[in-house]
């Protein structure tokens, strides 16, 4: 498909250190949408995120019941709700919302994304926040040098970093969120970003709601939350269960959970650790 994020300047692609907390988020985005609707809920989104982005990054977003035609030829990774194409001949990324329909193509190497949405995805765009959009912003700020992490990072009641990593599914959520009840600090317990701090690495989180599955908001006895629009999860910011958020985690114990008859924790070597 052709795109108007072709044939553009490359920009310096280095691991950029984060920008300090204080600068205000919407100082460094660009969001052309002319749907008021669309564009009050990506600025509170893109906002609620919490986030010093590390540079101006622009996303254009049309509404529309025409989305372009899906002519792209390229092998398709499909995630659960999402279906990506990427790399030659055009190098951009392109992303296909399976949910409700919407369309994403990321500049190859440039900060910039294009969107079209369609009317239901714009209804339902809180449902697209983790499942779409959120992917969306993982391949832009690849291109201010900013990594994302599957995990959950905590800062544990002793000021240590937590960095827990897994697959979806293998409790990341339901451990953060019985960490927070037990007074622990919270960044994310999902998707981060991994920056440079010098002689260490800092995981910065994207401030949303913990997603609860039924059986952990059971087990947590959690009462009330955000209902997650087509997830079957319901949200709880880490203030609501005991915990508090915070920005950024320098991680000193990373930790992998997974699902099993039997929960216990021991250590991994180095190379382990790696694979």
């Amino acid at each position: 498909m052709s795109s108007s994020l072709n044939n553009e300047v490359l920009p310096d692609l280095s691991l950029h250190p984060a920008q300090p907390q204080s600068k205000a988020p919407t100082e460094s985005y660009d969001l052309e949408c002319p749907n008021p609707a669309a564009r009050a809920a990506l600025d509170a989104w893109l906002t609620g995120s919490r986030l010093a982005w590390p540079g101006r990054f622009r996303l254009t977003v049309t509404v529309t019941d025409q989305l372009p035609a899906d002519a792209d030829l390229r092998e398709v990774l499909w995630q659960p709700t999402v279906a990506i194409q990427t790399g030659p001949p055009t190098g951009t990324v392109r992303l296909r919302w399976e949910q409700y329909p919407a369309v994403a193509v990321i500049h190859p190497t440039l900060p910039r994304a294009e969107l079209w949405l369609s009317p239901a995805a714009v209804e339902h765009l809180e449902a697209g926040h983790r499942s779409f959009l959120l992917i969306v912003m993982v391949f832009v700020l690849r291109r201010l040098g900013w990594y994302h992490v599957h995990g959950a990072a905590l800062v544990d009641p002793l000021g240590r970093g937590w960095l827990l990593a897994g697959d979806s599914g293998s409790g990341k959520s339901t451990t953060t969120a019985l960490l927070a009840s037990n007074g622990w600090s919270v960044s994310t317990d999902d998707i981060g970003f991994l920056v440079n701090r010098g002689s260490s690495a800092a995981i910065l989180g994207f401030h949303s709601p913990i997603a609860l599955r039924p059986g952990g908001q059971r087990m947590l006895g959690a009462a009330g939350g955000v209902r997650l629009t087509g997830r079957d999860k319901s949200g709880f910011l880490p203030e609501e269960l005991g915990g508090r958020w915070v920005p950024e985690v320098v991680p000193q114990v990373i930790a992998f959970p997974r699902l099993g008859e039997r929960t216990g924790v021991g250590p991994m070597g180095p190379a382990e650790v790696l694979v």
